[in-house]
């Protein structure tokens, strides 16, 4: 995969984030649709309905998979308050991965090590994943992540090279901890590597 052709988008943060309307998976659609790129968005309050997009976005074949929820060094919340833990979630998100997709988890701890841990444990292969080892990071900060991220794959694509470049700039412009995961057949590669 070079080009950036189309992302399918799940949102499940919590109640008080859609009354707000702090939705970085909204605001990353809009942005999206204005860069000409193919997306479909779906909120999905309970797991059932995360099940129904999964199936959808593996059906459909989308490149990159972006989950907008609550998350930690554990794993995720969905809006109806279940926690899943990172093996949880790695089994829920299953059928739509792929060693040519992307794995966008726009979530606190979407970086972590279980994450990388679960996936492998689950035979479950995605070619790039991209997330935050931070504990908080604050709304127009992943936001603004994701729009570096989505603007330069665009003009860039998935090269290595690139996708340095790219969390380099992440990283200049917000306190984060943004990183990204390569799968090289074996294992997967961080960058920035992590301590």
């Amino acid at each position: 995969m070079t080009e950036l052709d189309n992302v399918f988008i799940i949102e499940s943060l919590n109640p008080e984030d859609f009354y707000e309307r702090r939705l970085d998976g909204h605001a990353a659609n809009k942005m999206l649709k204005i860069l000409g790129i193919k997306t479909k968005y779906h909120v999905a309050f309970t797991q059932p309905l995360v099940e129904r997009a999964v199936a959808e976005a593996a059906k459909k074949n989308f490149q990159v998979l972006h989950f907008s929820s609550h998350g930690d060094s554990e794993g995720v919340q969905l809006t109806s308050g279940k926690n899943l833990n990172w093996s949880e979630f790695v089994q829920l998100i299953k059928p739509a991965s792929g060693p040519k997709k992307a794995l966008v988890m726009a979530t606190c701890g979407g970086g972590d090590r279980e994450l990388t841990k679960a996936l492998q444990a689950a035979g479950v292969t995605f070619g790039w994943v991209f997330g935050s080892t931070a504990k908080n990071v604050n709304f127009s900060d992943c936001f603004l992540a994701w729009s570096i991220l989505y603007n330069r794959l665009v003009d860039h694509g998935f090269q290595k090279d690139e996708l340095m470049t790219t969390l380099k700039s992440i990283n200049k412009a917000i306190t984060g901890d943004f990183i990204y995961r390569r799968w090289n057949g074996k294992k997967y590669k961080y960058y920035p590597s992590i301590k």
